[in-house]
């Protein structure tokens, strides 16, 4: 059986603030079609690492391949339009532009796809469709969201970065997010979740990462970190007895 090549690679990555070191050789790979997370608790170093491989954070020690292209030294612009796209945290709308202008801002590198893309948007997220000309600032938290990875999603990429995309959300709505990022990877493009929403974004994860103290101490699919005791201990603080289940 043929092996399948990372979509993206990180070797020995670094980040420094100043004198203080944030990451601290982060190696780490990407299969297309997958689901990544990585978890942590503040400070860990999982924005850090989101920002570094979108461009934002320069300069940095270590290489991140991307398509199998280098990609550590490439500004923002052209990190996007190689198809890697980064949302960040928070409700980060345009809001007195309607919905319909905030996605056609996010389809500046694909212009030539707008429509195309404007149908995938609308159709992942059929509230959007339904609220195209309403201003981006009346929208709840959750439709915010939605909208700022709509936004993401108009650039036509293969990667999307997704930084803490549960944060300030209802349940109702975090269970809607993780049914649409399912749907969004059924139509091929992979998706690297980074939060605080540590069960949640175990749970619809296909290989996940646990940072701690900007370096990677665990790896494994969502269900076995879930299950692992250092990391019920260190993101839980539950510790774990011989012989006992703790859901």
């Amino acid at each position: 059986m043929e092996i399948q090549k990372p979509l993206l690679k990180i070797c020995n990555l670094s980040v420094h603030y100043g004198d203080i070191q944030v990451l601290k050789k982060i190696n780490l790979s990407v299969c297309a079609n997958q689901i990544i997370s990585v978890v942590g608790v503040n400070g860990s170093g999982k924005t850090t690492l989101m920002k570094a491989v979108a461009g934002i954070l320069r300069p940095i020690k270590g290489v991140i391949h991307y398509q199998h292209e280098e990609i550590q030294t490439l500004p923002v612009y052209d990190v996007v339009r190689r198809g890697l796209v980064y949302v960040p945290e928070g409700m980060n709308v345009f809001p007195f532009m309607s919905v319909l202008e905030n996605l056609d801002v996010g389809a500046y590198v694909a212009r030539e796809k707008k429509q195309d893309r404007l149908s995938f948007v609308f159709e992942i997220f059929p509230v959007l469709a339904e609220k195209r000309r309403q201003m981006a600032g009346t929208l709840s938290g959750g439709q915010k969201r939605m909208l700022a990875i709509a936004r993401g999603l108009m650039s036509d990429p293969r990667l999307i970065l997704l930084d803490d995309p549960f944060l300030g959300l209802a349940p109702r709505d975090v269970d809607r997010l993780c049914n649409i990022f399912r749907q969004i990877r059924s139509h091929g493009v992979t998706l690297f979740l980074a939060g605080q929403h540590v069960r949640r974004i175990l749970r619809v994860a296909t290989k996940s990462f646990l940072l701690e103290e900007g370096k990677i101490t665990l790896s494994g699919s969502g269900e076995q970190l879930m299950g692992h005791p250092h990391l019920r201990e260190t993101l839980f603080g539950i510790v774990a007895e011989s012989g006992i289940d703790i859901p």
